[in-house]
């Protein structure tokens, strides 16, 4: 049975040292529904309990290995309730074959690398888990705005720039990429934001990337795929 929660905003007034209720502001959160309760629940039904040990604190809920290796007592997900919704955190090796991550090259100065010398510099854009069921909807957001950039791939790393080509007088092609500020590129352009999700450093635990989930149908498919990853590589 799932529960309810409300934000309860009280204001009050005090006059002479006694406080006085003067206005209520109820508001459910997200539809109602309490996406750590599910949580808990999906990891139960999985049988996570079975390798993983609980450990609840006022900020999360962590979760690791009953009997670790060496090294290895390092949490492997994190839960914490937020008012923007349930933030997950999970190490970045068990998220990286499945994320994207876009990026752009921009023109400036000469940089001495050594053996080389670079004119552009890389801009990292933003990193992002796609919703396998929602593929097709972020591609062809993707294909309006970025054309033959991502190919039908929502895994890797891509520049978004674009490339020029051209033919000198002695008849030799030649081509380059056309520099592209970080400024350009708006999130907009990914089209609807319920196709994916937007992958963040968790600086409490810097060894893990995290996201933020806000409805029941993203949590139940995005752990769907990343619980089960993290048991089968116990």
């Amino acid at each position: 049975m799932s529960k309810i929660i409300y934000d309860v905003i009280q204001r009050f007034e005090v006059e002479n040292g006694v406080p006085r209720l003067i206005s209520t502001n109820i508001q459910v959160i997200e539809g109602g529904e309490d996406l750590m309760s599910l949580a808990i629940s999906m990891l139960e039904k999985l049988g996570f309990y079975d390798k993983f040990e609980e450990n609840r604190t006022s900020q999360y809920i962590g979760y690791r290995l009953k009997n670790p290796g060496k090294g290895a007592k390092r949490y492997q997900l994190v839960l914490a309730q937020r008012k923007e919704g349930l933030c997950i955190s999970i190490p970045k090796n068990v998220l990286q074959p499945d994320i994207l991550e876009l990026t752009c090259e921009t023109e400036g100065d000469l940089i001495d690398c050594g053996d080389h010398f670079e004119h552009y510099t890389t801009n990292i854009l933003g990193t992002f888990w796609v919703l396998p069921s929602k593929e097709d909807i972020f591609l062809k957001a993707m294909q309006s705005h970025y054309p033959k950039i991502l190919n039908g791939e929502i895994r890797g790393r891509f520049s978004l720039n674009s490339y020029y080509s051209y033919v000198d007088h002695e008849g030799t092609s030649w081509g380059d990429i056309i520099s592209m500020s970080p400024k350009e590129f708006k999130i907009e352009e990914l089209g609807s934001i319920n196709s994916y999700l937007v992958i963040e450093e968790d600086k409490l635990f810097p060894y893990t990337w995290q996201v933020c989930i806000s409805s029941r149908e993203v949590l139940e498919e995005f752990f769907g795929c990343f619980a089960k990853i993290l048991m089968e590589k116990q």
